[in-house]
């Protein structure tokens, strides 16, 4: 098992590299362990690509089955492919995790487009590598994309991806709390459907954890936030409120406790 994804350098052109291996990949025949291999009209790689996207859309659950079968291959049976194929369907969330992260007018803080996207694409693969199939069953691509939010955020922070496990917050039982009023589990679970929903986007769901659910030795806030990202807090502030308020928009709901911390 490898954690660094094929390619995956600092280079204008990362993506478009993928995306040409992905064509020269996608007219081989899907090998027969896989298990769409077994779905109807399922031969070469680029049918299992509209397969897993097809389900992710209209049957999630069997799109998660698919996928963990996908994982299993490759972390249990070091089938690059199987992990290639799972990298190909959420590679356009990693290139929107790099795009939102952008800051043309302050390409030092953050880097360029090109090296946001080779770590973003770079996240994604190591969440993939990292996946704990056995326990997180469910959600599984937004799940990948959560956890390769995290791992993107780390590497911004010059912190290794390993230090962030937003596995943890999953937990049944959480092993911490965060401080604050809120509930890591409660807000991970709110992110993640806002998320899936397309309430939110990955950039707002970043923006809040780091305000109200800080990593150990991180200070929560709008202002260390703020200060972090080169911000006002009065900014940091509007951004976090507006996506709370969509996200209570969403279910109807009044707006979470944990909301008025920041």
């Amino acid at each position: 098992m490898t954690s660094t994804p094929p390619n995956a350098h600092p280079h204008p052109l990362i993506t478009d590299q993928l995306n040409a291996e992905w064509q020269e990949l996608s007219a081989r025949a899907i090998p027969a362990r896989w298990p769409v291999a077994a779905l109807p009209g399922c031969d070469v790689l680029a049918d299992a690509l509209d397969a897993v996207q097809w389900t992710r859309r209209h049957q999630p659950r069997a799109a998660d089955q698919l996928l963990l079968a996908l994982l299993d291959h490759h972390v249990e049976n070091g089938d690059e492919l199987a992990g290639r194929l799972v990298l190909q369907a959420l590679l356009g969330r990693a290139v929107n995790l790099a795009r939102r992260a952008h800051r043309p007018k302050h390409p030092s803080i953050r880097g360029d487009l090109a090296q946001l996207t080779a770590a973003a694409v770079a996240a994604l693969w190591h969440a993939i590598a990292a996946y704990p199939r056995h326990r997180r069953r469910h959600k599984v691509a937004v799940n990948l994309c959560m956890d390769a939010l995290a791992h993107f955020t780390a590497a911004l922070d010059d912190r290794a991806p390993e230090a962030v496990d937003i596995a943890m917050l999953e937990a049944a039982e959480p092993m911490f709390m965060v401080r604050g009023p809120a509930p890591a589990a409660e807000l991970l679970d709110t992110l993640t459907w806002g998320i899936s929903a397309q309430v939110i986007s990955p950039d707002d769901a970043s923006l809040l954890l780091r305000v109200y659910c800080p990593r150990p030795g991180h200070d929560g806030g709008a202002s260390p936030v703020a200060r972090e990202l080169g911000l006002t807090p009065a900014t940091v502030r509007q951004r976090c409120s507006r996506a709370v308020q969509r996200l209570a928009e969403a279910v109807r709901l009044p707006r979470p406790a944990w909301a008025d911390a920041a």
